[in-house]
């Protein structure tokens, strides 16, 4: 029986590691090409540089699009006047120094580069995620951390659209695993995190706030600081008002125009994770959606916080890191390849392994292993189906199968936070006394 179990164990890794390089193929070959999520960020930073206005100047963007185009671009990708109505420019300002790096290079040569560095920054966290657990290497519960964070469909989604979410969740995961390392280096990194995708690294900012790792927390506060001094100067020089052009811009990102809104009529809609995408089918209320997703972000938030503030400890950090990522998703606009962050999830399920709640996470987490709705939305047999079942139409379908990450999301949650509860509000895991200078010496 011992021998059987075994060889389950590792011929499940070999399926995982095979089908995650199988998909990392085929990200690089199906890029998306000329035209993807980089595309908008990548002119705007081209303009901020040049000290153009980075929002709202369709002229520039043209000109600086015509000059740096392939040639094969033909139809929409050749016309920026299409591209900004289907990949509007939603980026603070934060972000434009660090994209501006890319307008250095070639179009084509800074989508390779972008593409190959994520990959590699990905890749490089997810294993010392691995090396952070309590295995050796020689057990292969250290490398199913690695297999499933490889295989998750939103990882090769950001990969496949060129998305800035792959780099984001990369340096979100690699500052918080270095944190008690290199506390001022995790700072850097998440500042950097918080100004380019505020959305998805808000809550990693205020962890070391919150774990009082303060190390972090002003390295952190003062490099977000430098960051967000050096963009207004250099555009302040430049006579533009940036911010102003930026909140019209995010006013228009944030319409009924666009698939990101969970009133929009198609079904992209369900491409979204967030709670309001659920929670519209039972409302229909714009507004109302996004109080109940507040409602039931803070009612998860807030006690979490407090859990972490009063008895966090290395001991329940990686429930309370799971807790995180998960909370992240919940709020605010989060596409399906935000979902990466849930390696944090894997992490845990497989350090706490024996517990029940363990167990049901990882089951939950092994749905996103595949893109069921991109494949429902894309593929003509699903369309098909779909439209023959009258299924666009269907309460069950558009409130409970369509969002169907929205529920893991939730269910996750609850389990994540049941193991953090019981670890401490019962007193299990004692509060670290340890000065942050002797934590590193022990490291």
């Amino acid at each position: 029986m011992k021998v059987m179990r075994r060889a389950i164990c590792y011929g499940g890794l070999t399926l995982l590691f095979a089908f995650s390089l199988a998909r990392f193929v085929s990200d690089v070959i199906r890029l998306v090409y000329p035209v993807n999520d980089l595309t908008t960020a990548w002119i705007s930073s081209k303009a901020f540089l040049e000290g153009k206005n980075p929002y709202q100047n369709v002229g520039e963007f043209v000109r600086i699009w015509e000059v740096n185009r392939p040639a094969s671009a033909t139809g929409c990708d050749a016309d920026y006047n299409c591209i900004a109505q289907n990949l509007p420019m939603g980026y603070p300002p934060t972000t434009l120094p660090f994209v501006g790096a890319l307008t250095l290079l070639p179009w084509r040569s800074a989508v390779s580069i972008y593409t190959a560095g994520s990959i590699a920054l990905f890749l490089v966290m997810l294993f010392l995620l691995a090396q952070k657990s309590n295995f050796l290497w020689s057990d292969p519960r250290k490398w199913y951390i690695l297999a499933f964070g490889m295989a998750l469909a939103p990882l090769h989604a950001g990969i496949h659209e060129c998305n800035l979410s792959t780099l984001v969740v990369g340096l979100v995961c690699l500052g918080t695993i270095v944190m008690r390392r290199w506390p001022y280096l995790s700072g850097i990194a998440l500042a950097i995190c918080l100004c380019m995708k505020p959305p998805l690294a808000f809550l990693f900012f205020a962890y070391p706030w919150v774990s009082k790792r303060w190390k972090a927390a002003f390295a952190g506060l003062a490099t977000f600081a430098a960051i967000l001094a050096g963009t207004t100067i250099w555009m302040s020089f430049h006579h533009v008002n940036v911010f102003a052009s930026y909140r019209e811009a995010l006013m228009q990102f944030s319409t009924g125009n666009y698939y990101n809104s969970v009133a929009y009529p198609l079904p992209d809609r369900y491409l979204l994770i967030n709670i309001q995408v659920m929670a519209y089918q039972f409302t229909h209320s714009v507004l109302a959606s996004n109080l109940l997703s507040w409602a039931i972000f803070l009612l998860l938030a807030i006690p979490t916080a407090l859990l972490i503030f009063f008895r966090g400890s290395e001991k329940n950090e990686g429930s309370a890191l799971a807790m995180l990522s998960l909370l992240t998703l919940m709020p605010v606009f989060q596409h399906t390849y935000s979902a990466a962050m849930l390696v944090f999830v894997i992490y845990w399920a497989i350090e706490k392994w024996p517990l029940k709640e363990a167990q049901a996470a990882l089951l939950l987490t092994s749905s996103l292993l595949f893109p069921l709705v991109a494949m429902t939305l894309r593929y003509p047999p699903w369309i098909r189906f779909v439209e023959q079942h009258h299924l666009a139409s269907n309460f069950v379908w558009n409130a409970f199968l369509m969002p169907y990450m929205v529920w893991v999301v939730l269910l996750l949650a609850v389990l994540v936070f049941a193991d953090l509860y019981r670890d401490c509000a019962r007193g299990r895991c004692p509060v670290s006394t340890m000065p942050e200078s002797a934590i590193s010496a022990h490291s």
